[in-house]
């Protein structure tokens, strides 16, 4: 066989290579398709139905090793050795470590405050904000920002890399490393989202009011999470206010996962919209919509 052929024989097994690594994730997707019902992202979501940021880069970082452990597995078979690759550098094993053990000490910050009654975290509904970059008020976490921008940067060159040893010839079947420097930089990253979440509570959130239009002096009713117990009663807990386009609503009827008020002020003359927002713990939630109705017309006027 000329050196020409035995190239193009080369070039060929290495896109086979390719295509076996995104078959055996292929496979695995099939199998994790069964329990989400064909929802993959599901994989990255908490338990609230929100997408998860340390469960997000856990994944992310297990597909991406699976990938190139079957890619470059196979090229080392083609070349006749069939064994384990035995040489795994440690800074991959330390970024797997990371990823794994930030999704499970995240899960287990949580868990605790959920259990001593400290959070709330109700199952996310059609809408409901939160996400990767954002806490559960929709507003950007840089935490958050920070991990996944640090995670993403490596996980780009930790591909480009493979993708240069898989080009090269020969090819170099050892798993590529990671720069010490730039672990040093998700291992912050990460100590920083775990930190921000061990010291902080969620921020308050409001759902909708039970109706969309109200006229001034009837009852209207808004449900949310993290709105902090009262200490007796329905008595508001000490400094959380509901304010009504940035005005304080007096005697509010206060629980943990929904408050009461009487809509204040004098009739408008035309409908007006106005702005509802919880403060719990000098945290102020997100905005949700509120319908003031003009007086009805009364008879003969």
């Amino acid at each position: 066989m000329s050196d020409a052929a035995h190239a193009a024989v080369s070039v060929h097994w290495k896109w086979y290579a390719v295509l076996i690594g995104l078959g055996v994730l292929a496979v695995l997707g099939a199998i994790a398709a069964i329990p989400t019902r064909g929802k993959l992202w599901q994989l990255a979501d908490g338990a609230d139905g929100r997408a998860s940021t340390s469960k997000f880069q856990w994944l992310l970082w297990l597909v991406v090793i699976l990938f190139a452990y079957s890619v470059l597995w196979v090229l080392r078979a083609r070349q006749g050795d069939y064994a384990a690759s035995s040489q795994v550098p440690v800074n991959l094993l330390t970024v797997l470590g990371f990823s794994t053990g930030t999704a499970a000490a995240a899960k287990g910050i949580t868990a605790g405050y959920i259990q001593s009654d400290r959070l709330a975290k109700p199952v996310a509904v059609k809408g409901a904000k939160g996400g990767l970059i954002q806490d559960d008020s929709g507003v950007p976490d840089l935490a958050k920002l920070q991990m996944v921008g640090f995670t993403l940067i490596a996980v780009g060159i930790f591909l480009w890399t493979l993708g240069h040893q898989i080009a090269s010839n020969p090819v170099d079947t050892n798993l590529p490393n990671i720069d010490s420097s730039l672990l040093v930089l998700m291992g912050i990253s990460q100590g920083g989202y775990l930190g921000k979440k061990l010291v902080t509570f969620s921020s308050p959130i409001l759902y909708p009011p039970d109706q969309a239009e109200a006229a001034v002096g009837t009852d209207v009713t808004v449900t949310g999470a993290n709105l902090g117990a009262p200490p007796s009663g329905t008595l508001p807990p000490v400094g959380a206010q509901l304010t009504l386009d940035g005005q304080p609503v007096p005697n509010p009827q206060w629980s943990e996962t929904s408050i009461t008020f009487t809509v204040p002020g004098q009739p408008p003359a035309t409908v007006k919209k106005v702005s509802l927002a919880a403060i719990v713990m000098g945290q102020k939630s997100n905005n949700v919509t509120l319908t003031i109705t003009p007086a009805p017309a009364q008879p003969g006027n």
